[in-house]
Formats: structure tokens, sequence, C-alpha cells
């Protein structure tokens, strides 16, 4: 906490004015608990008034009853023959066809179904002849005015032609019967348990075995009309491919007989084993490929012949000429003979006989080589001369082959689409046969896609309304409404229950808190008893502390004449200054302590301390001198104090408190006594307390805990600073039980924290 000193002007007291701390999350929500905690009773009143309320409520309404029938959507769909479509089954079911399924249920058609056979038309629970509830009849009441008054603000739209529509059926327009679907709609509810195919069909009325009844009856309803549905669905399903038998039929002969007159017209209803086909086309190409790969073969093997021709020393590079075994005879005696040639060239002369022979047998050699040659060429000449006769005709019949394939293949395609053609119509036209016949089959063993898990039993507990539900929802629907009351209240306080409030308020110091005496009979009396008789008690404290915040603010001058008022009357002035002047005599005898009444229009001081002897002087007739001080003291005989009282409705008090006879009196009190009290009326109430502040060296304003209005008690104080800037602030009549509960760490907290352990200890007996 921050502190800072106090405003010139507070009395010279020099305490420090605590200011609050900078709010926390901590600290709002002590603060609210605290809020809560000291305006519970009146939010537990506010909660029980709407319990009573609810009560009243729940006695005027008709008590329903609930029965659930459970259905189950069969996902195992049955099937007799092996129809896959025909029907549609909950094989593949989602959240959007069990929606379906709950609507159907709640359909109006269905109900009405079930107001027939129960003949609910006639019920008073549903034809809405029963007389109902006071609170749905007033709602109903207050509706209809307001649609009157509707009807009277909003113009009619203009007149139109009246479409015409089929007239509706006798039963359709019986109003009730209609009220009796309506009324059974709006107590039906169906439900899905979790993410399972079992919906919950539940039915309310006022009567147990009446909703048992209606809820077992509504699902006997769905499974018949599923069937129903079934029926008309096969039904539909079997008129519908009888007349398209008709036309697969009528189309499926169409097809075949196109196929058997192209047949016959391009001359292809015998065997097609004698027209050429696309593989004889291949084959012939294969054979002309090759024949013409052995014509270019043949045709340079017969120029590489002529060319070795011209060359001998080439012609052991050709493949014939390697492989032929007579000219690798002849090669090699041609190699001899030169050899020797050779040698007897060398040896003899150019015409020796032996030469002349060697070089004859050497010519004779070379030309059976070159015949031998000539005949290898005549025969690759041969060769080639076949092979380009065969490529000749193998040409001539690709090219026929060519021209008859190609008018085959178009015949062979236009007639193969035809046969597709036809061949899809008969696909189609079975299956849709196989369809229609398993379809009649099954007309006569349907049965639905749900069964009935458990029917309803009848309810001896109703379910609307929830009596304990009701009452704990509207209990704690009232204690919210009392927090706001609360929080309300709060904030419309206007009293001061904290020295922070006060000091950040007025910027004085204050000086103490007086706790509220709680357990004894009330009354000024009774108050100074307790501060006399028990000197210890947390009361006695607050006065000794109150008194020792004066002394110890003004060590200038110690005030001996001190004024004590407040801003309203019954604050506890009279009280406090009886008190406080009590108990310092009790605690300081040789301490002389004189209480003076100058509230000069309602004096109170007398009726505190037990006078009752009217005889005895008053303030009034000291002043006038009509009275001594000695006749007009008394003394209290439980403490000892010395006060004077006054005369109620005493005439003009504010010349008498302003004569100089007063001051005077005030002198001669100072110099018989060490501390005058002076009780003053209220400040808003008379001028009186202002005249006596500027007469008194101190002024106690006195602030009642929790009461005095704001407002009031800072007029008040503005008045007082007008005549003097000695003024101590105290807050009486705390309730230090109530004022634990904010949670303000001022004098109050530990008044009522450490009560029992300071204040209120009794003495240890002493041993004997």
């Amino acid at each position: 906490m921050n502190e800072v000193p106090s405003k010139p002007g507070a009395g010279g007291v020099s305490a420090l004015v605590s200011l609050p701390a900078a709010p926390t999350a901590e600290n709002e929500l002590r603060d609210w608990v605290r809020l809560l905690n000291r305006r519970k009773m009146v939010i537990i009143g506010v909660g029980l008034l709407a319990v009573a309320l609810t009560a009243l409520l729940l006695a005027q309404m008709t008590p329903f009853y609930r029965a659930s029938a459970r259905v189950m959507l069969d996902t195992r769909k049955f099937k007799a023959v092996s129809t896959e479509q025909a029907l549609s089954g909950f094989d593949s079911m989602n959240f959007g066809a069990m929606q379906t399924e709950l609507e159907i249920i709640k359909s109006e058609d269905l109900l009405g179904r079930v107001v027939d056979k129960l003949e609910l038309a006639a019920n008073p629970d549903f034809n809405g002849t029963r007389r109902t509830d006071l609170l749905p009849e007033t709602m109903a009441a207050m509706r209809n005015l307001w649609g009157m008054a509707l009807a009277t603000l909003i113009p009619a739209p203009p007149r139109t032609a009246t479409p015409q529509f089929p007239k509706p059926k006798a039963e359709d327009t019986d109003p009730r019967r209609l009220a009796a679907i309506g009324a059974l709609a709006s107590h039906l509810s169906v439900t899905l348990v979790g993410r399972t195919f079992i919906m919950v069909v539940s039915v309310e009325s006022p009567n147990g075995a009446m909703s048992a009844q209606v809820a077992n009856a509504i699902a006997d309803a769905y499974l018949v009309d599923q069937l129903d549905a079934k029926y008309e669905a096969n039904k539909r399903a079997t008129e519908w491919l009888e007349s398209r038998l008709a036309e697969l039929r009528g189309a499926l002969q169409h097809a075949e007989e196109q196929v058997a007159a192209y047949r016959r017209d391009k001359g292809m209803a015998g065997s097609p084993e004698g027209s050429v086909t696309s593989q004889t086309l291949n084959d012939l190409n294969s054979n002309y490929t090759r024949v013409r790969a052995r014509r270019i073969e043949r045709e340079a093997r017969l120029v590489a012949m002529r060319r070795a021709a011209l060359n001998t020393s080439e012609l052991a590079n050709i493949t014939e000429v390697a492989s032929n075994s007579t000219l690798s005879a002849l090669r090699l005696q041609e190699i001899e003979l030169g050899r020797r040639v050779a040698e007897l060239s060398e040896r003899y002369g150019d015409n020796h006989p032996r030469l002349i022979q060697a070089r004859n047998e050497l010519g004779a050699v070379r030309s059976r080589f070159v015949a031998e040659t000539q005949k290898i060429t005549v025969a690759i000449q041969a060769e080639l001369d076949a092979a380009k006769a065969e490529e000749e005709q193998l040409k001539i019949q690709v090219d026929r082959a060519s021209v008859t394939s190609g008018q085959s293949s178009q015949y062979e395609a236009e007639l193969k689409q035809l046969e597709r053609e036809a061949q899809s119509n008969r696909a189609i036209y079975e299956s849709f046969l196989n369809r229609f016949k398993e379809l009649r089959e099954q007309q006569d063993i349907q049965r639905p896609d749900a069964r009935v898990l458990a029917y309803a039993r009848p309810s001896f507990s109703p379910s609307f309304p929830q009596y304990q539900s009701a009452l704990m929802m509207a209990f704690a629907i009232g204690c919210l409404l009392g927090m706001a009351v609360a929080v309300t209240v709060e904030k419309l306080d206007r009293g001061f229950r904290s020295s922070v409030q006060i000091e950040k308020a007025t910027g004085l110091a204050v000086l103490g808190m007086v706790p509220l005496m709680k357990g004894l009979r009330t009354g000024r009396a009774s108050m100074l008893a307790q501060v006399v008789n028990r000197t210890t008690s947390s009361i006695s404290e607050a006065m000794r502390g109150v008194y020792t915040a004066i002394n110890l603010g003004t060590l200038d001058r110690t005030p001996r004449i001190i004024a004590i008022t407040s801003a309203a009357p019954g604050e506890g002035k009279t009280t406090f200054s009886c008190a406080l002047g009590a108990l310092l005599t009790k605690m300081n005898a040789s301490r002389r302590v004189l209480i003076v009444d100058l509230d000069l229009r309602l004096a109170r001081l007398a009726e505190t301390f037990g006078v009752k002897d009217k005889r005895g002087g008053t303030i009034d007739e000291l002043l006038l001198g009509a009275r001594t001080l000695e006749e007009c003291l008394h003394v209290d005989a439980s403490s000892g104090v010395h006060f004077i009282c006054a005369r109620p409705d005493t005439p003009n008090a504010p010349d008498v408190l302003e004569s100089d006879a007063m001051r005077k009196v005030l002198a001669q009190f100072l110099e018989r006594y060490d501390l005058v009290i002076l009780d003053c009326p209220p400040v808003m109430a008379f001028s009186d307390s202002r005249i006596i502040a500027r007469l008194a060296d101190y002024t106690i304003f006195l602030v009642f805990w929790a009461k005095t209005p704001r407002e009031v008690a800072l007029t008040a104080l503005a008045l007082l600073r007008t005549v003097t800037d000695r003024v101590g602030i105290v807050i009486n009549k705390v309730d230090l039980s109530k004022h634990a509960r904010y949670g303000y760490g001022d004098y109050g907290y530990y008044y009522s924290r450490y009560n029992n352990d300071y204040y209120n200890r009794k003495p240890k007996k002493k041993a004997a």
C-alpha cells in the first residue's frame, strides 16, 4: 500500500493515509468472494423465492408420462433371391438416410394412421377438448391478443384468384383428427442412440399406459409403412420392367435381322476358308520380302565375280571361289608351276624345252581356273534370273491379295459392328429378363428393413415436469439473480465501511473504529457499563486508541476541550462521549474528566448515566447564573467521572452557546479538570456544533458504520472545516462480523480477528 501524509487541516494528526494498492486479479477475485459471502442471505433468499415460485407453477401443471419403444434398422439385408438393386435397403446407411427415417416416423401420414387405429380423435388428451394448464392457457390468450393486434395494424393483402384444388377427404378436414395429429406430433420425439442404427420412439401423455400404447402403435405403423413402401416399389418396378422388356425384345430382334441380311448381301453366309484373309496377305508379304532379299544378294555376288575376273587376286575373297575344291587345287598347282618356272628361268634359257613345257602347263592350269570361274558366274546369273522372276510373280500376288483383303476387312468390320450391337441388346434383354423374374418371385416374400427391439412399457413416474431438476434449476437461477441483486445493492451502498474509504474521500485521518456491542441489552447505559466494567474489551481498547491518536497527533498542544459530534442523529455521540470520559477516569483516577451535555435541543446525557433526579442543575442554568458549578455537577458512581446535564428544548440555543458566559464557563472548567468532553448536537441539523467546534481544542466527528450516507458525512465535514481545522474521524458502531467479510486491513479487522486473543481474555484464577 502506498502511504501519503494527511492533508493540512486534519487536526494536526500526523497519521498516514493509506491508499489502496493497484487492483490485481487475485484481489479482485477475493473481493468478489467476500461480496458473495456478506450478501449470501440475499442470494439464498432470492434462490428460495425462485424455488417457491417454481413450485407454485409446477403445482399448476399437468404431469406427463413418457414411454419409449426401440426400433432397429436391420442393415443385414435379407435376400430371398439374388436381386441387388430392385429395392432400396440399408446396406450403406449414412447420416442423411437415418435422418430421413426419423422424419418418416414423424410424418403426418403415419401419425394419422396411428390416430385412426387408436381412435385418438375421441381422446380428450389429444383432441384438444381437455382443460389445459393455467400457464399454457395464459400464454395462448396472450398470443391470440397479439395476433388480433397485428391484424388490426397490418393491412390485409389484396385478394387474388383462388386456385382450384381437389377436394380433401372428409377425414382430412375433421378438426378433432387434425388436433389429435398435431398433439401427437408435439409429444413425439424420435432420436438415435449414439452412432448406432437404433431409434428410440418416445411419446408423452397424461396417461402412462396410453403413452406406451401410442409408442408401440407408432413402431408397428412404421414397420407396416416399410412393407407398403416395398410392395409399391416392387409393383412399380415390375410394371416398368415388363414394358421395358417388350422394347428390348423388339430391339434385339431387329439387330439380329440386320446381321443376317448383311451376311447374305455380302456373300459371307458360307465358310470363310476360300477368302483371302489378312494372314494370307501377311504370308505373301513375308515371301516377297525374302525373295527380294535373295535377289539383291545374288546381284551383289555377280558384281563381285565380275570385278574379280579383272583382278584374279581378289578371287580368293569370294565365298564361292574360296569354298570350291577344284579352284583350290588349281590355285595350288598354279602356285607350284609358277615357282617351277621361276627356278627353270634362272637355271636355263628361255628356249629350253623344260622351261617351255613348264610354261605351257602353267597356261593350261590358268585356263582351267578361268573356265571354272566362269561356270560359277553363270550359275550365279542363273540364280539371279530365277530370283527376279519369283519376285515379280510374288509382287503380282501381293497386289492382288491387297485389293481383295481390303474389301474383306471392310465387310468383316461392318459385320462385327452389327454383331456387337446385337450381342449388347441380347445381354441387356437377358439382364432385364432375370431382374423381372426375380421381382415376380420376391413379391410375396417381402419383409421390413427394421424390427422392434423393445416395446414400450407404461411409466408410473412423470417425465414432465421434473420436479427435482426444475427446483434445482430454479434455485440455481434464483441464486444467479440473487448475485445480481447483491452486486446491485453493493454498488448502491452509500455508507462508509472502512477507514480507507473515508480517508480517500475526505483526506482526514481516521482516529479509530469503535465496534458495535452485541449480545447485551441495547442502550447507552449498557454500553457504558460494558466499557467501565471491562476495560480490556475491544470497545475500550478502541476508545483508548482514539484518545491516544489525538494526543500523539497534537504534540504541540494537548487538547483539553474535545467536542464530539456527527452528521445526523442516532449515530452514538452521547454514548461515545460518556464511555470515553468514564473509561479515561476509570483507567487513571488522578485524571479529572468532565462531560458536558451541550445538545440543548435533545439532551440524552442524564438518561445515559441513569440520573433520575430531575431537580439538579443544568448547563443552561449555569450559563445564566441561576446555579453554581457545584450545584450542576453529577458524579458517576461506577467510574467517578463528572458530568453536567442539559435541559431539552432550550430556547435560543445558538445564542446561549455563542455567549461570553459560555467562554467563561469553559475557562472555569479548565481550571478544575484535565479534560472536558462536550457532547454536541448533529452538524446537519443545527448550527450549534459549529459554534462549539470553534470553542473546542479538538473535534471528533463520528460516522455510523455503513449507515451514514457519504454525501451527508462529506457535507457535514465541510461545514465543520469552515470553523476549525482540528478535526478527526471515528467510525462508530462497527459490526465486526460483517466488517470481517469485506477483508479491510484496518482497525476493525484486528478487533474481529483477535477479539478473543487479546480483548476478551478472562483473568486466570490464582492458586490457593
